[in-house]
């Protein structure tokens, strides 16, 4: 059994419902629905707060069952230091960890360079899209190719753009390299990239707004400018 299908067994059996497992997890309340539509495992980085709102361990959430004995002591500290902190370092940890976890693979020696992951090369474009002021994203001489982990989203993508701003946290933050799948038009409450004015944006659809996660922020309303002014660019299927 996939892991989606065990987390949503899980969330079965204990009477959690999908939308409060994505407000958990602050994703849109479509992302648990399109991971089992797509057959897709959760990304690493959610696990840890998977298993806080299923209240199981990870080893349980990966096994179906449970130790039988306590985490080893540095495991434990690990743990320990890892739910004190906030959560945009708890996700800046994990993926560390992952990263590090790759190069070194499962018996503490760094890979050679044969055994590391594969990688695909995918547009990226210099300028980033922001949850401020935007960027003009048009303009064939301000794309580059860089060098990307081959895995079943970035096939899936046709380009990557970097963000700039906080605008949507707790999703995706400042830095963060987005996956982006090229199409016209994306369905109300998923995440796309789009074209307002010449300046690119990272927002959630809202039908007749762009909406931003951050409440610190304030929607982009379709009504305040000339329909020709915006356009979709494309969608938000993950990141680098």
């Amino acid at each position: 059994m996939s892991l989606i299908n065990t987390i949503l067994d899980i969330m079965k059996s204990k009477n959690k419902k999908q939308s409060a497992l994505c407000a958990h997890l602050g994703l849109n309340a479509s992302t648990v629905t399109n991971w089992k539509l797509r057959n897709t495992d959760p990304p690493a980085k959610y696990i840890i707060p998977i298993c806080e709102f299923l209240e199981v361990t990870p080893y349980y959430l990966l096994t179906g069952a449970e130790k039988e004995h306590p985490l080893p002591k540095d495991e434990q500290e690990l743990l320990d230091c890892y739910k004190r902190l906030p959560e945009r370092e708890k996700q800046r940890l994990i993926g560390r960890a992952s990263a590090l976890a790759e190069v070194y693979g499962g018996d503490g020696v760094s890979s050679s360079p044969e055994a590391r992951p594969r990688t695909i090369k995918i547009r990226h474009s210099y300028y980033k899209v922001s949850a401020g002021t935007g960027y003009d994203l048009d303009g064939i001489d301000k794309w580059d190719t860089i060098d990307i982990a081959d895995t079943p989203e970035a096939r899936e993508a046709d380009f990557c753009l970097t963000i700039s701003g906080n605008s949507m946290e707790p999703v995706y933050y400042d830095g963060d390299i987005v996956l982006v799948k090229s199409q016209p038009d994306i369905d109300n409450g998923e995440i796309g990239i789009f074209i307002v004015e010449n300046a690119g944006y990272i927002k959630k659809f809202g039908g007749d707004r762009l909406i931003s996660l951050n409440a610190e922020y304030e929607d982009i309303l379709f009504s305040h400018y000339d329909p020709e002014e915006i356009r979709c660019v494309g969608l938000v299927i993950g990141r680098v």
